[in-house]
């Protein structure tokens, strides 16, 4: 806690500039100050002939040689270094009311009398009683009742592109045991941009609604929001108690996993999806 993390090596640097500001936007989540990623050609790519990006010519060449400076020093020492596997990630799911409180899709629903230390056994406990779930449930066999793509956090394009390839590939309607599925763009740019390649139509002809742009259920904003006892399969960053919506349950999970779930109607591992 208390730190700022950097995030690198391959599997970031493979990201998008998207996939990045993700990683980034929850670094909090693991008690950090803040989460960076070095500037690197993606970054420029990505800034590039945005709006409020500086113009071509002497503003840009001069913004360039400041933003290559942004990142550690070669032989740079760190007080905490933690290595990650990246292809051994599985698709998550989280169970309880925290985002720490998460597994893999392929898991079950932990037991707290599993575990020994008493304050994270009584957090545990009062999680699931809030969530609803019984220890040892499989994950893919909780069902939910409704479905929320958007939030700042996993709304920009690539998401919406990402969610609107699982509908395709399903090939089903939204589940009749679904009271609501929607998709909410990022922005007014990502809307834009993904009606001009045609993917709201992927999601209406699926019966998702598709929004205009804006917080929406992430936090229970106007009438987007949960009623007390259902749950949801949900892009959003936080799951805390009544995030969104007095009594509502949040299962946080990627575009791709909510939109799995909208169509089968409980969680699913997208992996199995050809």
């Amino acid at each position: 806690a208390g730190y700022t993390g950097e995030f690198a090596g391959d599997g970031v640097r493979a990201l998008s500039m998207e996939g990045r500001m993700t990683v980034c936007n929850m670094a909090i989540e693991a008690g950090a100050r803040a989460g960076i990623v070095g500037v690197d050609e993606t970054t420029i790519n990505y800034v590039k002939g945005r709006p409020y990006a500086p113009a071509e010519g002497e503003a840009w060449r001069q913004a360039l040689q400041y933003w290559r400076t942004l990142h550690s020093d070669e032989g740079a020492s760190f007080d905490r270094i933690v290595e990650l596997r990246a292809e051994e990630i599985k698709p998550q799911v989280t169970w309880g009311t925290s985002p720490e409180m998460v597994l893999s899709v392929d898991d079950r629903v932990p037991d707290p009398e599993k575990e020994k230390d008493p304050v994270k056994r009584e957090a545990m406990e009062r999680a699931l009683a809030y969530m609803n779930l019984t220890p040892n449930t499989a994950i893919e066999s909780i069902s939910v009742d409704k479905v929320f793509i958007g939030s700042c956090t996993n709304s920009r394009i690539e998401d919406i592109r990402a969610a609107a390839r699982v509908v395709e590939r399903i090939a089903k309607k939204v589940s009749p045991t679904v009271k609501l599925a929607m998709v909410v763009p990022g922005s007014g740019l990502v809307k834009e941009q993904a009606e001009r390649e045609g993917l709201d139509r992927v999601f209406k002809a699926a019966g998702f609604e598709w929004r205009e742009p804006g917080c929406s259920m992430c936090l229970a904003m106007n009438a987007d929001r949960l009623e007390p006892g259902e749950r949801c399969a949900s892009t959003s960053n936080r799951n805390f108690e009544g995030r969104q919506g007095n009594g509502g349950r949040t299962h946080l999970v990627s575009p791709a996993m909510a939109a799995a779930a909208a169509l089968e109607g409980h969680f699913v591992d997208v992996r199995k999806i050809a």
